[in-house]
């Protein structure tokens, strides 16, 4: 295994989660707005062993807004950004996970009547 591999591991798992950015404010008048967004990393990796060439590495970078903070005078408060995709997304994730059942019990079936 590459020495690059372990170090590799310590930043994704540095990354892993979701983490929150601030985004560089804009001033209009007395006001300040900050945005802010969801940044999501993920990474894999493998390499092969014995007699067999190996390798592979693989990963995910991905932010998207949820808000901003609004900065006046008054003082400052934060203002969620609604997700217009959120039903369409929690649709498309249930039916994945219900296609997923439905592949492993077929193969689990499949794999029995042998």
């Amino acid at each position: 295994m590459s020495k690059r591999v372990p170090a590799l591991r310590k930043v994704l798992a540095r990354l892993a989660g979701a983490r929150l950015t601030f985004g560089d404010a804009v001033h209009v008048g007395d006001r300040a707005i900050i945005p802010v967004a969801r940044v999501r990393a993920r990474g894999g990796g493998g390499w092969g062993g014995g007699d067999a060439a190996g390798g592979g590495l693989g990963g995910l970078f991905a932010a998207s807004p949820v808000g901003f903070i609004d900065v006046g005078p008054e003082g400052s408060h934060f203002e969620a950004i609604p997700d217009p995709d959120r039903t369409a997304k929690l649709i498309a994730a249930g039916a994945a996970a219900a296609a997923s059942v439905l592949l492993a019990t077929a193969l689990r079936s499949r794999i029995a009547r042998r």
